[in-house]
Parts: C-alpha cells; structure tokens; sequence
C-alpha cells in the first residue's frame, strides 16, 4: 500500500491519480489506434473521451457521495478531495456512457461505433483503477485464510477494520478481471458486425464476473440488501445483476435492429 509516491513541498503525487492518469492515457492511445481502423474522426474520438473522462469521475464521486451522505453533510469540503478515493464505480459507467453516447452524436459521430472503439481502452481502464484502489487501501477485501491475504497498515482503512488479519486484495482480483476482458475484447473486437455489441457484451461480463467477486470485498453493514443462507446479497450486486440483464437486451436490441447481411 502506498496512497503518495511522493511529495516535493505542497505537491503531493498520490498513486490513485496516477493510475488514473495511466489509464486515461493507454485508453487514449488505444482508442485513436482503432478509431483509426475503424475511419473514425480522431479529434472528434478524443473530444468524446474527455466527456466520458469528465462524466465518469463526476458520476462515480456524485454516487459515492449520496451513498454517504450522512459522512459528507459534517464537512461538505471534502466532496471534492477525490485523492483520498471514494467513487462508486457503477455510478462512473452510467454517467460516462450517457455522456459519450449522447456526445459521440453531437460530434456527429456513428456513436455505437464509438462505443465498440472506447471499449478496450475501458476494459484496460478498470485494472488500472483497481491497481490504484489496492496503492491507495480502499476497496478492501474480507479477512482469509487464504495464503495471499493481505495484511495493510494500521493506519489504514482495512487496518482499522481488521487490525492484523490478512484480507482478500479484492482490489487485485477486479484488476486481473479488467485485464482479462480487456485481451478478451482485443481479440474479438473484429469479429463483431452489429455496432454497440462489443460493449454491450464487455459490459455484461464485468457486472456478472463482479457479483461473485464482491462476496470478497468488505463492505458497510447497510450494504447489505438481504441474505441467502451465509451469503449477503449487496446492493452492489443486485445493481451488477441488473445492469448485466440490461446489457443483455441491449445486445439483443441491437442485433434485431441491424440491417439483414445478404
């Protein structure tokens, strides 16, 4: 765990922004290479990952607020102090979807295509995120007796939760999981032929590979929605399982609203 790489006087460089600077930049790389392939207007790509930049960050702190309202009403300064973490990621992709669909069409754009091009970069985005999750200490997972617990500091979040015991690096398994579906929609995003289905699908992976990987992540006792046997359903997973289905009959929305191929 290591939240500030370093600091030169008042300037402090915390490994979340970092990695967040990282993904935005291999995202950037990576989406003008197949707005390229795909004869896409690569300044108009670009102007729409900075809305999707701009409206994920937003999104995700906007959601995490609200789901901590109570924490933020004592001191509302610190809504904006993004570098001690605190963004709720599902509220991140519903507000940056919007947004880059809604500019992608604004720009004049084919914006289902678009969708397909930003879709490795966004993959590629979320292991990076999660790196910055793990450097920073939030996020954290359950305590284990799994040999590859982790043991953070004292200090830290899950420090102060679980004192000594190792825990789950939930963080770590989300980013392998945002690796894999990014060599997975790498090497499929050719065989596509329906615009918008390459994200669709790389949406509905993540919210079902994310349900049974929040069983390992700790979260706050009113997260729990209900329980099945010794399992708490979450309101994270609940929403996964929705936006899953959602995405689902978007694809299939898609597919029936393509034109036939003769």
């Amino acid at each position: 765990m290591h939240p500030e790489l370093f600091h030169w006087g008042v300037l402090h460089i915390r490994s979340y922004g970092v990695m967040l600077a990282v993904a935005f930049l291999a995202g950037t790389w990576l989406a003008l290479r197949e707005a390229h392939r795909l004869s896409l207007d690569e300044d108009k790509v670009v102007n729409v990952i900075l809305v999707v930049l701009v409206s994920s960050v937003l999104g995700a702190r906007a959601l995490y607020v609200m789901e901590h309202i109570q924490e933020f009403r004592r001191e509302w300064g610190s809504v904006i102090a993004l570098w001690q973490g605190g963004l709720t990621l599902y509220g991140g992709v519903i507000a940056g979807t919007a947004a880059g669909l809604i500019a992608a069409r604004r720009f004049g754009l084919p914006m289902w295509t678009v969708a397909d091009a930003l879709t490795p970069s966004l993959a590629l985005g979320t292991c990076f995120g999660r790196i910055g999750c793990f450097l920073n200490g939030c996020c954290y997972g359950k305590p284990t007796r799994l040999p590859w617990g982790v043991v953070f500091p004292a200090d830290s979040f899950a420090g102060l939760e679980f004192g000594n015991a190792p825990v789950h690096p939930s963080q770590l398994y989300f980013a392998a999981a945002g690796l894999l579906l990014f060599a997975l929609a790498w090497a499929l995003r050719r065989r596509f032929a329906v615009p918008g289905t390459l994200f669709w699908m790389f949406i509905a992976l993540f919210a079902f590979i994310r349900i049974p990987l929040d069983m390992t992540r700790a979260y706050e006792p009113e997260a729990t929605i209900m329980k099945l046997g010794l399992l708490d359903v979450t309101e994270s997973q609940l929403t996964s399982l929705a936006i899953a289905l959602f995405s689902v009959l978007m694809i299939l929305r898609l597919r029936r609203a393509a034109p036939a191929r003769v």
